[in-house]
């Protein structure tokens, strides 16, 4: 990385909450093989989440501020002593509650330790973010009523793909003009 992120500065025709991620945001995104699995049926059940950001595991709140070389070193610093770890997905699941249809990701230990180790950085200073609390999972489809969560659900219950894969690198993501996620920089585990 050059020091220099590409921001985009005319959020006018984004929503509302797609502005909390200007500054763009730190993910899991798994290899290859797992993307390419899991994203033709992000494609088919939720073309706006899918069109967005390819099959990722969210981790860090959105960047407070924007990324210069001594934050980025800093969270390089961080993530010299996080040891890579194994991540599962088996079964989609969906909720009475509430809509959408994900994997959950096991375990949830090693991501909420490295969630609490990445968000010491400078980066992230400021108000927490809502929705760090929520339990990992990789998204099938989110702009999506409960009604067809359960219908998804149902499709793809006996089809769906199922696996595991080392967690040994994390990726910052930064929307463009059209809200979708470039990767800008890939950060590598201990």
């Amino acid at each position: 990385m050059n020091g220099i992120v590409q921001y985009v500065t005319d959020t006018s025709k984004w929503e509302d909450w797609q502005r909390d991620y200007r500054l763009g945001l730190i993910l899991i995104m798994p290899p290859p093989e797992v993307v390419d699995a899991i994203d033709p049926l992000r494609a088919k059940y939720d073309p706006k989440a899918f069109h967005s950001c390819p099959t990722h595991i969210s981790l860090s709140d959105p960047l407070r501020l924007e990324m210069t070389q001594e934050l980025d070193d800093g969270i390089t610093e961080i993530l010299r002593g996080v040891a890579p770890f194994e991540l599962h997905y088996d079964e989609p699941l969906a909720s009475r509650d509430h809509a959408g249809v994900a994997y959950l990701i096991t375990p949830q230990e090693p991501i909420d330790e490295l969630k609490e180790e990445l968000h010491k950085a400078a980066v992230f200073e400021g108000k927490v973010y809502g929705r760090r609390d929520i339990p990992a999972h990789m998204t099938i489809a989110e702009f999506v009523t409960i009604e067809e969560s359960w219908q998804i659900y149902e499709e793809i219950k006996d089809i769906a793909p199922s696996g595991s894969f080392l967690c040994d690198r994390l990726e910052f993501i930064v929307p463009d003009i059209n809200m979708q996620f470039q990767r800008v920089k890939t950060y590598r585990l201990r």
